[in-house]
């Protein structure tokens, strides 16, 4: 993980984000806008969607081609309708099918998109050999027919902020810190601006802590690049 930069979200998040970095030896960590409420806002813009299944449990093989179009078909209409009593427009609905498959005699089964009965069964074969590092000469079973129908991701304005004052708005004493910490209003954090920890960064939704010996950039799209030492 030393390697990589640590995300931090919800809440709490920004209180420890440092001090995990430095456990788990990493110098570098981001702090997204809105960070303190991710999950709500990815549930605002995730897309409305259902997923609908019909368990099969035959071989691949015996299966007609027409019958698991009139499957698929049957799940996509449920589906569609649910989406458009949500008042999702139908030519924003998407049909996305797959299928879970296994060899026969098997306990456990692998989803992919269907593309039909030749072409499905041989990427099974290479997902299989992919996962488990073998391929079988078995017959493939069909579990399970599966349908998400979805509409289109809700374009969502984050409200970057464009301007400030790049000024600490106070200072507060805090534990483990001789002299006073500056308090500092995120939305007050011009691009390109430099803190340098201890700090507090305050915001509606959260409050980052900025450890000693960690410095804070605000980039131009309102997350806070974290950085221990020089990096």
């Amino acid at each position: 993980p030393r390697e990589l930069s640590l995300t931090c979200f919800g809440g709490a998040g920004g209180l420890h984000v440092c001090a995990l970095a430095e456990a788990l030896g990493m110098r570098r960590a981001l702090v997204p806008l809105h960070g303190g409420v991710l999950s709500a806002l990815g549930m605002l813009v995730a897309p409305r969607a259902r997923y609908l299944s019909r368990t099969v449990n035959r071989l691949l093989a015996e299966l007609d081609e027409l019958q698991l179009a009139s499957g698929f078909d049957e799940l996509a209409t449920q589906g569609r309708e649910a989406l458009r009593a949500e008042r999702v427009a139908e030519a924003e609905i998407e049909v996305l099918p797959s299928v879970d498959l296994r060899y026969h005699g098997q306990s456990y089964a692998i989803n992919l998109p269907w593309a039909g009965h030749a072409s499905s069964a041989e990427d099974f074969h290479a997902r299989h050999q992919a996962l488990y590092g073998h391929r079988l000469e078995q017959a493939v079973e069909l579990v399970t027919l599966r349908v998400k129908v979805q509409g289109q991701s809700l374009a969502l304005p984050l409200g970057v902020p464009r301007q400030g004052t790049s000024t600490a708005e106070s200072a507060v004493r805090i534990y483990g810190c001789e002299a006073e910490v500056p308090v500092w209003r995120r939305e007050s954090l011009l691009p390109g601006v430099v803190l340098h920890g201890p700090a507090l960064i305050t915001e509606t939704v959260s409050t980052t802590y900025l450890a000693a010996g960690w410095r804070c950039v605000a980039d131009v799209s309102g997350s806070l690049l974290l950085s221990l030492g020089d990096n």
